[in-house]
Formats: C-alpha cells, structure tokens, sequence
C-alpha cells in the first residue's frame, strides 16, 4: 500500500475534478503563510497613490522616483514587488530601453552586491549596443555622448566599445570585458589590451561615478531610458551585529539616489523598525526618503471578506480556463459564510490584539483560510 493510501487520500485528478465540480476550484484557492511570490494581488488605495509616481517618472523630465514601501511582517510587501515588477515587464514589454531589475539583498550588505546586480541587469547585450551606437553615430552624437562621461577610464571603454562596433565577434567578447571591468573584478591582462584600462573600479565613489555616466551615456545614444530597481527584505541587512557593513550598504543606496536624479525608479520595501533604526543610523538617508508608502493590516471586516473573494474569485477563473475542466460543470457552492468567516476573523484579531499588535496581517488571514479549506475538504 502508498503513502496515498495509507493518507486516504484520493488520487490527485479525482480530488481536482471534485473540488472543481463543487466549489469551482481546482485546489486549495489560499497561499501558505511561506509562500510570498506566487499569487495574486488585490489592488486598493496604496496602486492609487503608486501610479501617480509611475505617471510623474514618464513625464518628458523622467525624474528619478524613490518610493519606500513600509509594511510589517506579514503586510504583504514582497507580493506587492512580486506584482509590480510583473507590471513593470508587461508595460515596458518591446522596449529595451528599460531594465527591470529585482534585488534581494545578501546576508553580508555590500555596495558590490548592488551595483553588480544593477550591471547584470544591464547585462553584456547592453554594451554591444553601446559599441554599435558609438560606431554608426555622427561624430558630432559621438563626441557628445562620449563628453558626459567624467571618469577617464569610461571615455577609453567607450572608445574600445566604438572600434569594435562593426565587428560582431570582437565587440562581444569587448563588451563581456567591459561588464567584469564595471563589476569591479581584478584587472588581467586581456582587460588592459581590449580595453585599453589599467585600474579597477574598487570604491563606491568610482564605480557610483562609472553607473552615472554609462546611464546618461547610454542615455544620450537613445539606448537607456529608465532604470527600475525593486530592493525587498531591507530590514535583514540590520541582523549584523557589526554596523560598519550596514552603514556602508546605506551609504551605497544614498550615493545611487544622489547619482542619479533622473532615470531611475527605486523602490525599497522595509519594516517600519528598521526604517527607524536606519534613519538613525543615517539622517541623510531620512532627507531621501520622505515618500513613504504604508501597506496598512486589515483592521475591518469588509476588507477581509473582499480578499478572501478576491482569491475564490481568481481560483475560479484560473480553474475555468483550465484544459482538464473544459468538459465539466464548473461548482458554485459557497467556501465560507460569513458566519465562518467572521469567527476566524475576530480569532485572528483577538490573538493579535493580545500581542500588541493592531490589526491581521494578510498573511496570517490567508494562512488561516487555508488551513479551513484543507480541515473541509479532507
């Protein structure tokens, strides 16, 4: 005998068909409190207020937005990046002019991690095109793009990008040099031949200085118009105990707003504690970041009987469209009255009443939900 047998549980299509044909949804409709990526997004005021700086970053100006995003555990912060930078993707879908980059940060902060995350977005491809801009342009577009450049050492790589141009083979292999060259690793002999360099990007201040002027290069060559950097979990970098690393993890992420006032979209999603200590840590970063945004916890009723429809409703329509239910009558029948709905509800308020806390985290009422749909449905 199985462990599916052994369980009593049905085999995985009768239980799918079951489900399906009497409550219209294929599995369990509700995430598991570890599950933060892969489910949808009920949008409310917080995509309201979003849009108005979306719309303020494609105005003619592009102004660079800096918007953090302050949640408590549970508020639904990653989901909410998850969403938005699918989003993003789909409205910038065909034009390469805009990179979405998504970053997690590492257990050990360092400005490295970043800005190689932000040239690994940019990727290789990027710098092809800059060689072949470079190459086909006017001279006068030439000496223009090449002049906003401040470091000397990107005038020369520019230069390198610009003889290889129109040879396909030499300009690869140029431009995957230029990219470990601006990820800052040690520079071999290859380097200083093809690209004609002989130091290394090895302080905040010259590779800052080098992202600023390959963006307003790039830029100028029609090749760059935005950059959208999603940062999540920012509260992690505060678990070292030593705050060195993570005042220069902070000092990284001023010195990029400073460095780019245009072009640049970034959002940082944070806990409101850490968002305090690392003001404190850091009152200049405080200046950067007064657009705060707050996912706030459900403290109504209403709102938590709208999202426990939200997610039948999605489950219902995914389970619709499905292949293996095209033939079958799809089930209606009530998952939760609101009778059910309002004791799991003011259980879940009480407990976190009593443990000082206002209001039920999406996660936690999700979570909860779930755990009911699989005690009825077992």
């Amino acid at each position: 005998m199985g462990l599916r047998e052994r369980m009593g549980q049905l085999p995985r299509g009768s239980e799918i068909a079951s489900h399906f044909e009497t409550y219209g949804v294929e599995g369990n409709p509700f995430p598991a409190a570890g599950q933060p990526s892969g489910h949808p997004r009920m949008e409310d005021k917080f995509d309201d207020e979003f849009e108005k700086r979306v719309r303020k970053f494609e105005s003619v100006e592009r102004p660079s937005q800096i918007v953090l995003v302050e949640g408590t555990q549970g508020a639904g912060k990653t989901n909410l990046l998850n969403y938005y930078e699918q989003q993003f993707r789909e409205f910038y879908e065909g034009d390469e002019a805009f990179y979405i980059i998504r970053y997690f940060p590492d257990p050990e902060p360092s400005f490295d991690s970043v800005v190689r995350w932000i040239f690994q977005g940019l990727d290789h491809a990027h710098f092809e095109r800059i060689g072949q801009a470079l190459s086909n342009a006017p001279e006068e577009v030439r000496y223009d793009a090449k002049e906003i450049a401040r470091n000397h050492d990107v005038r020369i790589v520019l230069n390198s990008l610009e003889g290889a141009g129109a040879k396909p083979e030499e300009l690869s292999e140029r431009a995957r040099l230029v990219l470990e060259w601006f990820w800052g690793l040690r520079i071999l002999k290859q380097h200083r031949e093809s690209l004609g360099v002989s130091y290394r990007l090895d302080t905040v201040g010259s590779r800052m200085q080098a992202l600023r002027d390959m963006v307003y290069v790039s830029e100028r060559l029609g090749l760059l118009k935005g950059i959208l950097l999603l940062l999540d979990e920012l509260e992690k970098q505060d678990y070292s105990l030593c705050k060195t690393p993570v005042l220069r993890f902070l000092s990284a992420i001023r010195a990029l707003i400073d460095a780019l006032p245009r072009n640049l979209f970034l959002v940082l999603a944070m806990t409101p504690q850490a968002r305090l200590r690392y003001f404190a840590m850091m009152p200049a970063l405080a200046g950067r970041h007064q657009d705060i945004l707050k996912l706030n916890p459900i403290e109504e009723f209403e709102q938590a009987k709208r999202l426990c429809d939200f997610y039948i409703d999605r489950a219902r329509v995914s389970a619709r469209v499905s292949k293996g239910n095209l033939d079958k009558e799809q089930g209606s029948r009530t998952i939760f009255n609101d009778e059910e709905l309002q004791k799991m509800y003011y259980e879940l308020k009480e407990r976190s009443s009593e443990q000082g806390t206002e209001g039920i985290t999406p996660r936690d009422f999700l979570h909860r939900l779930r755990e009911e749909w699989s005690r009825i449905t077992t």
